[in-house]
Parts: C-alpha cells; sequence; structure tokens
C-alpha cells in the first residue's frame, strides 16, 4: 500500500509533469528529422553506405555519454543536463540545417547524439529521484508515454515541414523545440538530486564492475540490450521487409503495421507502470521478454496476413509491458549515491543493442540465403533467439532475489 503523504505526491508530480513536458519537445524534434535523414544526406551526393552512416553515428555518440552523463548528474545535479542537452541538441541542429557538405552534417549529427545521451539520461535519473520505489512503476511508465508520444508525433510533423519547405525544414523544427525544451527546463525544473537517497546510506564509490554486481543488475542490461537491439533490427529493418516481400504489401500499409505495434506499445505503457508498482517486477519483465520473443518467431514464420497482424499487435504489447517495469528494476538496483551511473550503464547497454542490431539482422539475412523461410526470416529468428535468452538469463538470475536496497516489489 502507497503510505506516500498526498501534499508530497503533489509536490512530485509538480516537478515532473513539466519534465514529461520536455521528454515530449525532445523526442518530438528528433523524430521530425526521421523522414528526411536519408534524403537529406543524398542531396549531398554520398552512396548508401554512408547514408547509413547518418542514422548509426547518432546512436554510437550516445552510446559513450549515457555513461559519463549519469556520473556527472550524480557529481553536479541533474538540472544542467535536463537544460544543457536540449541547448545542444538545438545548437546542432541549427548547424546540420546550415551544413555544406556531408562530412560537416555527419559531425552535427554526432553532436546531436551527445546532446541526446546528455538529456535522456538526465531526464531518467530526475524521474527516478521524485517519491520512492512504490511509485517508481508508474513515473517511469508516464516518462515512456512522454517519450513515445512524442516519437509518434515528430514524424509527422517533420514530413509536413519538409513538404513544405524542404529537406532542411525538419532540423530548423528541431532546433526550435529544442530550444523551447532547454528553456522551459531551465525556469520550470528545479535540482532533484537532493532526493535521491532518502534513506541516508552513505554514498559508495567504484566503477563498472561494482554495479554489475548488483543483485539483479546484469541481466536486466541484457533485456534491455534485447529490446533496443529488437527495435532496430525487427522493427525498423526486418519486419518491413517481410511485409513487402511475403505478403506483397505497399509501403502505406508498411507503415500502417509499423504504426499498429507501436500504437499498441504507447497504450500499454501507462497500465504496465502502473502494474509495475503492485506485481512483482521480475515477473513483468521475464513475461515481456518472453513475449517478445514469441512475437518475433511468429513474424518469422507467420503464412498469412491476418497472423502477421495479430503478431505484429503482441509485440507492441510485449515491448510495453516490459518497459517501466525494467527502468523501475534497475533503478532499485542502484548503490547509495550511484543512481545516475547505475541508469546512465541501462541506457548504455540499450544503446549498444540499438546500434548493433541492424549489423547482426544484415549478417543474418546474408548468411541465411533461403534456410529458415528466407533471410529475414532467419534475421527474426536471431533476434527471437536473443529475448529468449534473455528471458531465461533474467529469470535466472534473480531467482531467489530478495528486494534490493529501497525496493518493496523487486
Amino acid at each position: 500500500m502507497d503510505t506516500v503523504p498526498n501534499a508530497a505526491r503533489t509536490t512530485e508530480w509538480r516537478v515532473i509533469a513539466p519534465m514529461l513536458v520536455i521528454v515530449l519537445f525532445v523526442m518530438c524534434g528528433m523524430g521530425m528529422v526521421i523522414p528526411v535523414l536519408s534524403l537529406y544526406a543524398q542531396s549531398f551526393g554520398v552512396g548508401p553506405a554512408l547514408i547509413g552512416l547518418i542514422i548509426t553515428v547518432f546512436g554510437v555518440a550516445r552510446l559513450f555519454v549515457n555513461l559519463p552523463a549519469g556520473i556527472l548528474a550524480d557529481r553536479y545535479g541533474r538540472r544542467a543536463l535536463l537544460w544543457g542537452g536540449p541547448l545542444v541538441l538545438g545548437g546542432a541542429s541549427v548547424a546540420a540545417a546550415l551544413a555544406e557538405d556531408f562530412a560537416v552534417l555527419l559531425f552535427w549529427r554526432f553532436v546531436q547524439g551527445v546532446g541526446s545521451g546528455l538529456y535522456m539520461t538526465g531526464a531518467m535519473v530526475a524521474i527516478a529521484d521524485l517519491g520512492d520505489s512504490r511509485s517508481r512503476g508508474r513515473r517511469m511508465g508516464a516518462y515512456q508515454t512522454a517519450l513515445l508520444t512524442g516519437a509518434s508525433i515528430g514524424p509527422l510533423l517533420g514530413g509536413l515541414l519538409a513538404e513544405r519547405w524542404g529537406y532542411t525544414a525538419p532540423f530548423w523544427g528541431f532546433a526550435a523545440v529544442s530550444g523551447l525544451a532547454a528553456l522551459f527546463a531551465f525556469l520550470a525544473i528545479p535540482e532533484t538530486r537532493r532526493s535521491a537517497d532518502a534513506d541516508t546510506r552513505p554514498p559508495e564509490r567504484g566503477g563498472v564492475g561494482d554495479l554489475l554486481r548488483q543483485r539483479g543488475y546484469a541481466p536486466v542490461l541484457l533485456v534491455t540490450f534485447g529490446v533496443f537491439f529488437t527495435r532496430t533490427a525487427a522493427q525498423w529493418q526486418l519486419i518491413p521487409l517481410v511485409a513487402a516481400h511475403r505478403f506483397g504489401m505497399a509501403p502505406d500499409a508498411i507503415g500502417l503495421a509499423l504504426a499498429l505495434s507501436a500504437g499498441v506499445t504507447l497504450v500499454t505503457t501507462p497500465l504496465a507502470g502502473w502494474l509495475a508498482d503492485r506485481l512483482p517486477r521480475r515477473g513483468l519483465i521475464v513475461a515481456s521478454a518472453a513475449s517478445v520473443a514469441v512475437a518475433l518467431g511468429l513474424i518469422a514464420a507467420c503464412p498469412t496476413v491476418p497472423l502477421f497482424w495479430g503478431a505484429l499487435t503482441l509485440l507492441g504489447l510485449a515491448l510495453g509491458l516490459g518497459g517501466p517495469a525494467s527502468s523501475a528494476f534497475a533503478a532499485g538496483c542502484a548503490p547509495a549515491g550511484r543512481l545516475g551511473p547505475t541508469l546512465g550503464l541501462l541506457r548504455t547497454a540499450g544503446d549498444v543493442g540499438f546500434v548493433a542490431g541492424p549489423l547482426v539482422a544484415g549478417f543474418a539475412v546474408a548468411v541465411s540465403g533461403t534456410a529458415f523461410g528466407g533471410g529475414e526470416a532467419a534475421g527474426l529468428f536471431v533476434n527471437a533467439a536473443l529475448m529468449a535468452i534473455a528471458a531465461a538469463a533474467f529469470a535466472a538470475g534473480t531467482h531467489r532475489l530478495s528486494p534490493p536496497p529501497k525496493e518493496t516489489i523487486a
């Protein structure tokens, strides 16, 4: 039962609400450029291999920034990251819009990734600071819902801007919303670090190895890696190919199929946050990862369009179910005074999966030929196996795990 006083909860949500608005703004800006990234890169006269770098370099930058951002959040506070990250994103977006050659554009996309890593890590840590562990699932669910909403709105707005004013227009839109987010964060968001370790435990020191030895932490990193891997390998790369090659779907139908899966995730996430505060988080995470594996296997093998749509719905449901529970579980594993690095490393694991997904999927497609029902199917089976392993590893690694410090549910 939640014993947090009503006044404390009201104060907590007065801080969380503006943070959610900022998350929505930033993710909307990131989504704006997605429809034109490849086309804008192509306008500089480069080939397909270099065009792919415009997407990869963003994830690589975040990969290297997440953990240092978490350390900075613990050392200097969360607030600077909450307004500094969007400020970097806005400045880099202006520079990308003004780029005169591809190398310059690539550099500023890397800087955008740096800004994204600073902000997203700071925001996750700040959300985890507020309240106590009994409401952490709901707060993470709200955070991820704002993130998904912004990511859903952004591509639509970006496409409209590009249609009206050209390929650089979404970058100017990205700069505008990032600037507003930075200003709003500077004016409206207080420092949250003071409430991060209300149990008065003295801060602990140590490196990444010490974090990995925390109970249950390494297994949840593997699950997070698998989820982000699924996002880029299955959802962005392989599922559209299956839809086109096996079922002859046109681009509009493929877009609708992906929107269905994303929409189910968006609708499920708030409920999943509520469940993560009322049911064992361990069970939710295992069920989510295992269900993702089942959904991917069904997509790889399904012979009919109705089954394909049903498997996509299951995939969206499974991904939404586990997100808040995984973030809340990882935050509960944090040693005293090290919430920032704990969540920064969680985001790093996700971004490793984000970058590795397309590479591994592409290799699986290339070497499989017609085995397992075609190259795309083989790649999906590899992805499904990864999620099944992650589910089993998490279940085994957290077996008989008593609730870690500061957690009443784990």
